[in-house]
């Protein structure tokens, strides 16, 4: 059900503050930064290592969610936020679980999400994505915890070097793409040019 922990969010009064501890003191890099005007927030997320992102959330104003939570329980972890492939099936089983969810919906494009009420979670606000997370952070970058969501390179654009080699014997032509190598003598270079005639119509 559960693919990867993607982060951890930590709500803060003070961004730039909070900024220099986590990218300029503890050698984080920040990845993207977007405010929530709607719900009166702001999202920043930040790489840490290899495998650890952390999201810091901030106020921008004093009637949102996010500045009721610092008022009342301070500055802190605010949410886990747990990535599955798919949140439908996610929420039919939590709920054949007899475990309470709610906020269920796609509030952004590409973003689809639910939660678990920290009474139901052992004190923890537990936040359930399907998304892809190199949809959230700047193009051109490509985090090490990210290379699996990374597309797929595509073999033929990689270079076709082809080279006159000594065999034993007689000379031979070499091609090679990568790590793939093909070796042709003159008799099979001759068979390969013939079966390339028939099979083009020339």
């Amino acid at each position: 059900m559960i693919r990867r922990i993607d982060h951890i969010s930590i709500g803060v009064w003070d961004l730039n503050k909070a900024r220099k501890f986590f990218i300029e003191d503890l050698g984080g890099r920040e990845l993207f930064c977007a405010p929530v005007p709607e719900q009166k927030y702001r999202w920043t997320t930040i790489e840490l290592g290899s495998s650890c992102f952390i999201e810091l959330i901030d106020p921008l104003e004093k009637d949102g969610f996010l500045y009721r939570f610092l008022e009342k329980r301070g500055e802190g972890p605010h949410h886990i936020t747990v990535q599955v492939d798919d949140i439908n099936k996610t929420y039919r089983t939590l709920e054949e679980k007899g475990i309470p969810t709610f906020g269920l919906g796609e509030p952004f494009p590409g973003w689809k999400e639910m939660y678990i009420h920290p009474k139901n979670a052992f004190g923890t606000l537990i936040q359930f994505a399907e998304f892809n997370p190199l949809d959230w952070i700047e193009k051109g970058y490509i985090p090490a915890a990210y290379k699996e969501f990374a597309p797929q390179e595509v073999a033929t654009q990689e270079e076709i070097k082809v080279s006159k080699i000594e065999t034993e014997g007689e000379p031979a032509i070499e091609i090679r793409q990568g790590d793939e190598v093909i070796r042709l003598n003159q008799r099979q270079i001759s068979k390969l040019k013939k079966s390339l005639k028939e099979l083009l119509g020339d």
